[in-house]
């Protein structure tokens, strides 16, 4: 595959095995295993690239549509990938390119934010409490009230896909995604990326280590940082798993995506008792005082249920063979 040039979108999902399609009924996953071994680290940024803009293109109808939610979901997935690709591929886009781009992809991320947010509140909080209770009038208060706070944040979010800002966004993407050799140089030696993988996957590596030390004392703030670092890591093995050996690398992928899962649930509990706190205050009707409290401890449940798996995936990801400190095979 040429550098910059997009690709197929799989139905299988973001490791999809499955036969590419470009089109596709419902929510689009792509597959992101874009990186040759031959590729200089501004080559491999502009495949990623590419695949990322076509991801989060494939979605954005789905997501004006008001849609199934994965249309959401997976667009910040791509949106976060792409913002971890300048990291992944740091120095190969000049930098005064790169700052607005990444500053204009955490105004879209925002602007997306809260609408996910309610997704899964709605659907993994909310929805299981009222089936459990379906004629409790406080959490039918609370259900409508979210819905409509939903509706809200979903206009923010179909305003932003609408804007010209994004759409300059998007095409400031694809022109870097197609840029030639000899355009705007990094800064990065034309190193292939088999010998720089290993350097990037360590350095990331560590940064999630460091943001994890003292993990029993680390609250909620800490913890979305770790999550962040976390994510970013596996992300990068995402994308650079064609360059990295197979069975080690799995087996590591597997270990950081269940520690990001935990993470990624609890940030979750968090953001739900901010949002209870915020359709309380819209919800009308009897026993909302009695509801809130229900979803309350649903919430701080699932909380510490997930707190209790992680220091035992937090030492699982500590003892992980690190084999990217080992010499790149010539």
């Amino acid at each position: 595959m040429a550098p910059g040039q997009l690709i197929g979108v799989s139905g299988e999902g973001i490791r999809g095995h499955g036969a590419a399609r470009t089109r596709r009924a419902g929510p689009v996953k792509a597959d992101y295993r874009v990186v040759a071994k031959g590729m200089t680290p501004a080559e491999a940024f502009r495949a990623v690239c590419a695949a990322c803009v076509q991801y989060v293109d494939a979605n954005r109808l789905g997501v004006l549509a008001a849609a199934d939610p994965e249309y959401l979901r997976q667009m910040r997935a791509a949106l976060r990938r792409l913002r971890t690709a300048f990291e992944v591929f740091e120095g190969a886009v000049p930098e005064a390119v790169a700052s607005p781009l990444i500053g204009e992809l955490r105004w879209l991320r925002r602007a997306l934010g809260r609408a996910g947010d309610w997704d899964v509140f709605i659907g993994e909080t909310l929805k299981p409490a009222v089936s459990a209770r379906p004629r409790h009038p406080g959490l039918r208060a609370l259900r409508a009230a979210s819905v409509g706070l939903a509706a809200e944040a979903r206009v923010v979010a179909h305003r932003a896909l609408q804007s010209r800002r994004y759409f300059a966004l998007m095409r400031a993407l694809r022109a870097l995604s197609y840029a030639s050799e000899g355009g705007p140089a990094g800064t990065v030696r034309a190193l292939p990326m088999r010998v720089r993988a290993p350097a990037v996957i360590s350095a990331m590596y560590a940064r999630a280590r460091k943001r994890g030390r003292g993990l029993a004392r680390l609250g909620a703030k800490d913890l979305q940082r770790l999550r962040n670092a976390v994510r970013r890591l596996r992300y990068g093995v995402l994308v650079l798993e064609p360059l990295l050996p197979e069975a080690r690398a799995r087996g590591f992928a597997v270990t950081v995506e269940a520690l990001q899962d935990t993470l990624a649930g609890i940030d979750d509990c968090a953001v739900a008792r901010e949002l209870i706190a915020l359709a309380s205050v819209e919800a009308s009707g009897p026993q909302r005082k009695k509801a809130r409290k229900l979803l309350k401890r649903r919430v701080d449940a699932m909380r510490s249920a997930l707190r209790g798996k992680l220091s035992k995936q937090w030492e699982a990801f500590r003892a992980a063979e690190r084999w990217w400190s080992r010499p790149a095979r010539a």
